[in-house]
């Protein structure tokens, strides 16, 4: 005995209840989710450190350019290194792990300039601002030490500002519309079984 496309439909059609049912249990439950997790607030600041050669007499001041950029990827290394990260966090007038120091801060450099931007982020706007001045401080003093050739930094303007960014929270209006998706795809699946095991003993009772 075949269960067919129309057999499906029918089934469907007849526990229509279960799937509406399913998908309002499932969206209150995504609903409840969402309202009840926390909404996680942090601060970011950045500060800017200029990497360049001094310019004055070279009679090719482009292929510099080119060339103190092309460096600027190993720059971001030198601030990862691990005896960086240790001073940070002995210059630190708060307390954080190596391990939330690196995940704190990011290290880049905007396009078509010869900076370096630290970016940190923290609980609180002084636990942003204070890290993002800190890390560009070491930085400053400890990466000639690791690459003698490296052109001494300047420190631009300190980090005295912060933006607030938010993460963590989950959209209330997404998760109660998956949640109703998820509610209507389990129970339709959940009546597809069970439609082939009736059919399927149907079948074996008559033969």
């Amino acid at each position: 005995m075949e269960f067919t496309f129309m057999d499906l439909m029918k089934r469907f059609w007849k526990y229509s209840w279960t799937i509406v049912l399913a998908m309002v249990v499932f969206a209150a439950a995504g609903l409840t989710y969402a309202k009840s997790a926390k909404t996680i607030t942090n601060y970011s600041a950045t500060r800017l450190v200029l990497v360049a050669k001094n310019n004055t007499g070279v009679k090719d001041p482009n292929s510099r350019f080119s060339a103190d950029k092309s460096l600027l990827a190993t720059y971001q290394k030198l601030g990862q290194d691990d005896s960086i990260v240790s001073e940070v966090q002995n210059e630190l007038p708060y307390k954080l792990t190596k391990q939330e120091i690196i995940s704190a801060i990011t290290i880049d450099s905007p396009s078509d300039t010869l900076m370096l931007s630290f970016k940190a982020m923290g609980s609180t706007p002084y636990k942003a601002k204070t890290l993002a001045n800190v890390y560009a401080d070491v930085f400053s003093t400890q990466a000639p030490k690791l690459y003698p050739d490296m052109q001494a930094p300047e420190l631009l303007a300190k980090a005295s500002g912060s933006d607030v960014t938010r993460s963590g929270m989950k959209s209330t209006k997404k998760l109660t519309v998956f949640g109703a998706i998820a509610g209507m795809v389990v129970s339709m699946f959940i009546i597809l079984l069970t439609g082939i095991r009736r059919n399927y003993l149907l079948a074996k009772k008559q033969g």
